[in-house]
């Protein structure tokens, strides 16, 4: 699927997987859920790819898993099925510890500085 090392940059490498395992594992019950529906409705790739102006085997793969795509396309598939889709947001488990990642971080503000020719004045 991805071929970035490093899905979080700001982030250590264990809370950056952390986050991308999390990511991924919603990412997959979106398109379970979408799967569902399709099975539910009966309704063939070519029908949902005729809708959205795409190839039905770019819809297969991205219901398959084996490719990622938008949060807008997954919504746009679900709404060709005949589907609104809306979005929860919840707190996340705090089991470890990169839970509190963002009330942890410290930035300090740079200085600009202004260097000019001829040596320092």
């Amino acid at each position: 699927m991805r071929t970035c090392n490093h899905n979080f940059p700001g982030a250590d490498r264990e809370t950056s997987d952390n986050f991308a395992r999390d990511v991924a594992t919603d990412e997959k019950a979106m398109i379970d859920a979408i799967s569902g529906l399709r099975q539910k409705e009966a309704c063939s790739l070519e029908a949902i790819g005729y809708l959205m102006g795409a190839d039905p085997a770019q819809i297969s793969r991205y219901l398959k898993g084996t490719r990622s795509t938008t949060l807008t396309n997954y919504i746009r598939i679900a709404r060709a099925l005949g589907y609104r889709s809306r979005l929860v947001l919840e707190k996340a488990d705090v089991g470890g510890t990169s839970a509190h990642v963002l009330s942890d971080l410290k930035i300090v503000p740079h200085q600009v500085r202004t260097i000019r020719q001829g040596g320092r004045k």
